[in-house]
């Protein structure tokens, strides 16, 4: 054994000799110090960031689900007859994911989008994904960038006290 060990055979470190329940300044922190109160906006403002983040990865979560159904449902066309059915159905289903896309450009409405797109990639992708597939069984063609943004473009109305207002919320810089 060694000089530095004792005779558990586990080392002694600097902080084993201080009390664990005390504090090493004998000082009470003054909560309404203006450190303390800008420390509690800093904790206020990532909080909310936080919050808005895992809003997004849900909603991300949401879009991936439906959008894979979408797939798999359009994978079921074996006829011409059902494939009307199944395409209508295909369409429904990506409205509701369009939906949930719109629930996301308004959370980041006014934010800096590539803040939050590590939440929200996995989820566009798959969307793109199922509108491709979806286009292409339509046409046999890919659809464009173009015509993907095209569907991505909402528009809301803000209703003022005397005025209204179109506000278009733009989703293409995501895709």
């Amino acid at each position: 054994m060694s000089n530095k060990e004792g005779s558990g055979g586990f080392r002694k470190r600097k902080h084993d000799n201080f009390p664990h329940n005390q504090r090493r300044e004998g000082k009470d922190v003054n909560s309404s110090s203006p450190v303390m109160l800008a420390f509690k906006s800093f904790q206020q403002e990532l909080d909310a960031r936080h919050d808005k983040y895992e809003r997004l990865v849900k909603l991300s979560r949401d879009i991936t689900v439906e959008s894979k159904r979408t797939i798999f449902l359009l994978h079921r066309i074996t006829s011409a007859p059902d494939m009307e059915d199944i395409l209508t159905e295909s369409e429904i289903k990506l409205d509701g994911v369009r939906q949930k896309i719109f629930q996301v450009a308004q959370e980041l409405s006014g934010e800096d989008m590539h803040q939050f797109h590590r939440a929200i990639t996995t989820g566009l992708q798959e969307y793109v994904e199922a509108v491709s597939f979806q286009h292409f069984i339509k046409t046999r063609s890919l659809i464009s960038m173009e015509e993907i943004n095209k569907q991505l473009i909402f528009t809301t109305e803000d209703s003022g006290k005397e005025n209204k207002t179109m506000r278009k919320l733009r989703f293409r810089e995501m895709t």
